[in-house]
């Protein structure tokens, strides 16, 4: 009888818990990575800088990926003394949310 009730209740504990992964732990993970790489394997005067956003619905994706780009480049400003750059890629990924990430190679003074 304890052996059925106890059956019974885990089997009603585990129909309430559920678990969720991440939408985008791989690439957000592998973006990291490639980001901490470019950081410490940089060669003297250049720097590699990453950023991504969120789209908004109905958001024009031109605009949106300038925007991107503007706000790589003011945050490799803060971070070092940014004297010209590069656009290495700016990517559209679409699903469940739409983003756009950019990459960026800033030559430092």
């Amino acid at each position: 009888m304890k052996t059925i009730i106890l059956i019974i209740v885990a089997f009603l504990i585990t129909a309430c818990v559920q678990l969720k992964a991440p939408e985008r732990i791989i690439s957000d993970t592998y973006r990291t990575g490639k980001e901490i790489y470019h950081d410490i394997s940089s060669s003297d005067g250049e720097r590699h800088f990453v950023h991504e956003i969120v789209l908004a619905k109905g958001a024009e994706v031109a605009l949106e990926k300038e925007r991107c780009i503007d706000e790589l480049v003011s945050k490799a400003r803060e971070k070092d003394a940014v004297d010209s750059y590069e656009v290495k890629k700016v990517v559209h990924t679409e699903g469940a949310t739409d983003t756009i990430y950019c990459e960026v190679k800033a030559m430092t003074l």
